[in-house]
């Protein structure tokens, strides 16, 4: 039996800079950290039977991985050739919550039959490939980060220059981590959704000239100024995000909704110095940095959130037996 898992992550700033659109004529950059709310794989040869059990939130049984519907396990155990097979799919967090699962996925499922085929495997491996699939043979309208962002783990500043990604590991203090995760706080609003629809329009908006083009350029500049916050003055990331979430629904205000502005408001008079939803909009988590100080009035009014710490592991094959 394999056990593979890869971590989610909280994208800050940049989002949108890492799509290909906007890379036709653009350098994207993001500023993300992985944490452990993870996506985990468990398979194990038939010794009973042939054709592939996959378990995720349906069960498929067919006789070859091309027979799968889910496209991403047809991609990537077909160019494997595993067979016979019996998989699981599970995860901390449920899909469509804007902590960028689908590349998880695909990330843990690569490292789990690159594990079973013997095949020595780095995060980059993962990363690129995870990009190749979703991004260049499966057609998705997602960008780069997610799956570097899974893949390495830590708390990373990412360049895009096309398809070619740069990484920038910033080294923090423990104490300054544990401030971050103590600060940040993640409120859900709204019900899992794909956001399939959501990049396409986004990625379709950003033409060259466009707003959104300059938009999206004024948002991956942030990245800098959030790495500067991060590390030397935490409290100065609030005001940040929240500049950042303004950009975002420039570029398409189909991101929030009447309920996502209300929960927004609401969290800036319960102490919340700013922040921004996650993911491609519509729905999920938003991220809201909270000072010190009024982390109990916060934490009165928003009484349910999502826990998490910062992970320094990336994906991998966790047990083998």
């Amino acid at each position: 039996m394999l056990i593979a898992q890869a971590p989610l992550r909280i994208s800050l700033f940049g989002g949108g800079s890492d799509l290909p659109a906007f890379l036709t004529h653009n350098t994207g950059s993001v500023l993300s950290f992985a944490i452990d709310r993870r996506v985990f794989l468990v398979g194990h040869p038939f010794t009973h039977r042939e054709g592939i059990q996959l378990k995720y939130s349906k069960t498929e049984n067919v006789s070859l991985p091309s027979e799968l519907e889910h496209p991403i396990a047809r991609e990537v155990l077909d160019r494997y050739g595993i067979r016979n097979f019996d998989l699981a799919v599970m995860a901390d967090v449920p899909a469509g919550t804007g902590l960028g699962s689908s590349s998880s996925f695909t990330v843990a499922f690569l490292a789990l039959v690159r594990h079973l085929c013997n095949i020595p495997t780095s995060p980059i491996d993962l990363a690129k490939e995870a990009c190749a699939i979703e991004i260049e043979i499966l057609k998705e309208p997602i960008g780069y980060q997610d799956q570097w962002a899974s893949a390495l783990g830590g708390i990373n500043v990412l360049t895009f220059e096309g398809s070619t990604v740069g990484v920038e590991s910033l080294a923090l203090s423990q104490t300054r981590v544990q401030e971050l995760e103590k600060s940040l706080r993640l409120v859900p609003v709204g019900s899992p959704r794909s956001a399939s629809e959501l990049l396409k329009a986004q990625s379709n908006a950003i033409a060259p000239g466009s707003k959104a083009e300059s938009v999206t350029q004024k948002m991956a500049k942030l990245v800098e100024l959030g790495r500067a916050a991060i590390s030397s003055d935490l409290d100065s990331l609030g005001p940040l995000l929240d500049q950042g979430w303004s950009l975002k629904k420039e570029v398409s205000p189909s991101v929030t909704s009447p309920e996502i502005d209300a929960v927004y408001a609401r969290a800036l008079n319960a102490g919340a110095t700013g922040g921004k939803l996650l993911g491609a909009g519509g729905s999920g988590y938003i991220a809201l940095y909270v000072p010190s100080e009024k982390l109990t009035e916060f934490d009165s009014v928003f009484q349910q959130q999502l826990g998490y710490h910062i992970s320094s592991t990336g994906a991998g094959v966790i047990h083998e037996s």
